[in-house]
């Protein structure tokens, strides 16, 4: 398995993540882990705008560029995190599971993540 997709995985280990996706900030798909059944370049196209919104609300408040996003919906959470200047991480998680394990290896990991695409 590929040092990227292994990466991916621990992350997909976490509770409740259902899908992984590593995208350029362009909405290009580079990796996905998760099951079947979830359209990831439909995904992908549609993480970076939610990026850029939380990050003019930053510049806007004062409060500088969004690093991680969490976006409550029906059925989960979508939460989209910055890598680099260039990629995006996007977890896609079930409704009812605590997610704060995963965000601070989000987190410590962001740079690693980066370096291995």
């Amino acid at each position: 398995m590929p040092v990227l997709e292994t990466a991916l995985a621990a992350l997909a280990a976490h509770p409740g993540v259902e899908h992984v996706l590593v995208l350029g900030r362009d909405g290009l798909l580079i990796q996905h882990v998760g099951d079947a059944g979830l359209d990831a370049e439909t995904v992908s196209a549609m993480a970076p705008g939610v990026a850029q919104a939380a990050t003019a609300l930053g510049g806007a408040t004062g409060m500088g560029d969004a690093q991680t996003v969490a976006v409550r919906l029906d059925g989960g959470v979508a939460l989209v995190a910055s890598l680099s200047a260039d990629l995006l991480l996007a977890v896609l998680l079930r409704d009812g599971v605590g997610f704060a394990p995963l965000l601070r290896e989000m987190a410590e990991r962001r740079v690693e993540l980066a370096g291995l695409v």
